[in-house]
Order: C-alpha cells, then sequence, then structure tokens
C-alpha cells in the first residue's frame, strides 16, 4: 500500500493533472491519495468569514464569488463546459454561501463555525480530483474525512483520537483501488467538523501511514525537495537529501510549512519515511527517526512567533520576525554572529549545541537582500 499527499498549490493548475495522472500510473495499487484545498482557498475561506463577521458582507462575497470561479474555470478546463461536476461543486457553494450569510446576519464567529467553511476547501478540490481520475478509468473511491478522522472538539486545532480513527479505517475492505481522502480536518464523535490546523493534511497523511503498518509516506509538493531556504525567496538553495525527525521537528515549530509537528510525532512511533518529491520525481528529502543530519544547514524565516514554542525565551520586547537553522556547529555560529554584526542588526540569540539548533529574533523584518546574504554566508559561497 502507498500513502501519497499531493499539496493545494499543484492542484490549482490545469496541466499538473496529468502530471499526476502519470504519477499515480507509475505508483503500485492500492493507495490512499490524501487531498489538500486548491491554492489559496482556505485562507479566502477564513478572510471571508471575518469580513462578513465584521458587517462586510459584500467583500466576503466577492472573495466566495472569486474561489467559486477558480473551482469552476478549473472544471471546465478539465470536463468540459457541460459536466456534472459543477453541480455538485455548486452544491458544496450553497452551503458555503449560507453559512457566510448566517455569520454576517447573528454576528457570530468562533473557531467550530470557522472549521465548517474551512474545510470546505478539501471538499471542493477531493470533488474535482475524484471525477478526474474516474474520467481517465482509475478505480478510485472517495471517502468521507469526517466518517474516518475522528478528533477531540479543539476547533482550529483538534487533535486527533487515534483508536477510534483506526477502528473507522480498518473498517474499510481494501481492494486493488485508489482510496481518496481530503486533509486536514475531521469530525468528532458527535460529528462535529473540526480542522486540525495549517498544514494538517500532511497529518492526516500520517495517520494512515500509521493505522495501515505503511512504511513510507510520499508528499508531492510544487517544490522539487526540501532545500537549505526557501526557493521562493532564495536564489540557488542547496538540495537536501536527508533530515533527522528531531531536527525536521524543530523546523516545523519555525517555519518549515512543508512539516506539520505531529505528523513527525506519529512518523517516529511507527517508524515511517517520509518523502518529499515534485511531479516530476527529480530530486527527493527523505525525513526519518535515527537518520543522521546532513552538514548542510536548514535556514527557516518567518514574520511571526508561536507562542508556544518550547524554545522561546522571554526578551523585553517582542520580535517581529525571526530566522531558525538546523545543522549550526560551534563554528558557524561565530560567522553568523559576526555577519549580523557587520549589518548592525538587533538580534537576540538561542541556540542549542545538543542539537545544534540555532534561533535569532529580530526587532524588525529582514530584507530578501540580506536573507539572500545570509544563506550565502552559512552555507560557505
Amino acid at each position: 500500500m502507498n500513502i501519497i499527499k499531493i499539496g493545494g498549490i499543484l492542484l490549482s493548475e490545469y496541466s499538473n493533472y496529468c502530471k499526476f495522472k502519470n504519477f499515480i500510473e507509475q505508483t503500485s495499487k492500492p493507495n490512499f491519495i490524501v487531498i489538500s484545498a486548491i491554492g489559496k482557498t482556505t485562507r479566502l475561506l477564513q478572510k471571508a468569514s471575518y469580513l462578513a463577521f465584521e458587517n462586510n458582507y459584500d467583500n466576503a462575497k466577492e472573495i466566495i464569488d472569486s474561489i467559486r470561479n477558480l473551482h469552476i474555470s478549473l472544471a471546465n478546463s478539465l470536463f468540459g463546459k457541460e459536466n456534472d461536476v459543477n453541480i455538485q461543486l455548486n452544491n458544496v457553494f450553497l452551503e458555503i454561501d449560507n453559512l457566510i450569510k448566517g455569520i454576517s446576519i447573528t454576528k457570530e464567529l468562533n473557531h467550530k463555525i470557522i472549521d465548517k467553511i474551512i474545510s470546505k476547501g478539501e471538499v471542493l478540490s477531493s470533488i474535482i480530483v475524484h471525477h478526474y481520475l474516474k474520467s481517465n478509468h482509475f478505480p478510485v473511491s472517495l471517502l468521507n474525512a469526517n466518517d474516518y478522522i475522528i478528533t477531540d472538539n479543539n476547533f482550529g486545532s483538534a487533535n486527533p483520537i487515534f483508536d477510534e480513527t483506526k477502528n473507522r479505517l480498518e473498517s474499510i475492505e481494501i481492494q486493488n483501488n485508489i482510496y481518496l481522502i481530503a486533509g486536514f480536518y475531521g469530525s468528532t464523535l458527535n460529528r462535529e467538523i473540526t480542522t486540525m490546523g495549517y498544514e494538517s493534511s500532511n497529518l492526516t497523511a500520517a495517520l494512515l501511514a500509521s493505522v495501515f503498518d505503511v512504511n513510507s509516506i510520499t508528499i508531492i509538493t510544487d517544490v522539487d525537495c526540501i532545500y537549505s531556504a526557501d526557493p521562493k525567496i532564495i536564489k540557488n538553495p542547496i538540495p537536501v537529501e536527508k533530515i533527522s525527525s528531531r531536527t525536521a521537528q524543530l523546523l516545523s515549530k519555525f517555519g518549515l510549512k512543508l512539516i506539520h509537528r505531529q505528523m513527525i510525532e506519529v512518523i517516529e512511533n511507527k517508524d515511517i519515511l517520509l518523502k518529499y518529491t515534485s511531479l516530476n520525481r527529480s530530486l527527493s528529502t527523505i525525513i526519518a527517526h535515527g537518520f543522521s543530519d546532513v552538514s548542510i544547514p536548514i535556514i527557516c524565516y518567518n514574520d511571526s512567533i508561536e507562542n508556544d514554542s518550547d524554545l522561546l525565551f522571554l526578551i523585553r520586547s517582542k520580535p517581529t520576525s525571526y530566522v531558525a537553522i538546523a545543522n549550526v556547529n560551534s563554528v558557524l555560529l561565530m560567522k553568523i554572529i559576526e555577519f549580523l554584526n557587520s549589518k548592525n542588526l538587533t538580534f537576540a540569540i538561542n541556540y542549542s549545541s545538543e542539537n545544534n539548533f540555532l534561533v535569532l529574533y529580530f526587532n524588525q523584518q529582514l530584507t530578501n537582500e540580506i536573507l539572500q546574504h545570509f544563506h550565502e554566508i552559512i552555507i560557505g559561497k
């Protein structure tokens, strides 16, 4: 059995569907494929919810209409203008419209209501992917995530109830098929929709692998692998072939969006390999428990800080941004401090020699030019 998760950015482009089909054709069955929301749908749905709450219903409706147009346009490109998919999509959008209108009337908004709305992003993308695979003659079944992924009622950041989830998933009579399931959301035992936090489609994939004793998960992303820095910001980053689960967990706390923290806990408990790759499979990064890290430093930059991170410490003024760097030895640490001082940057530092992990806090945003130079210093260019 294979567990595959595909990112939503890829699903927003018509040209990627044929590549995805080829990817699946080269993979043995049975497969579980975890689907993410298309593009920025989740965040846009959340934004529309807040606008409706703030008495700005017209702007909220504009956002919903833009999401609708994106999905309908994609469906028309894939299936032609006369298709049954649009009927299903419009039924979901009718539910979204009613929820948004309800917020604007009642002026009531909480995590429970938001979860109902933002989970619709995965519902929409699952409909499109299901019909695409079916139209290409794949033996495919679409599973309803809230029937199988059971969580507590911590809406917005729900925790999976593993034993109940395991019981539900094991009730599936596995055949030589493809099983699609939406990531990101599930439901309580009372069937109330919950979401498990941003990027938690990866957590859904990890739960599946754990239940079915699969030894690896493939995460298909819009970049070839994990790099020494974000290739969308930094020029010429270095591909990283392997990362230890401990380092991955630290990076997940500090902005490496490809990795979900709870997912790492699941794979450590079950000795599951995580493979990050793209649709063309040209490169990949493997994350596993017991790996020794390669010597390449890995940099995460973020302009927000998680208040619950156990690596944070009290400082007098709240930082604006931070840089987290894995695989930093004492020699590199001195180079970094020297570079930052040469740029007259004010920073606070937290360094773990045990984990070779460095976090730098700044009271300002760092420009892309400084980040580029910083990256070059760190990787020794």
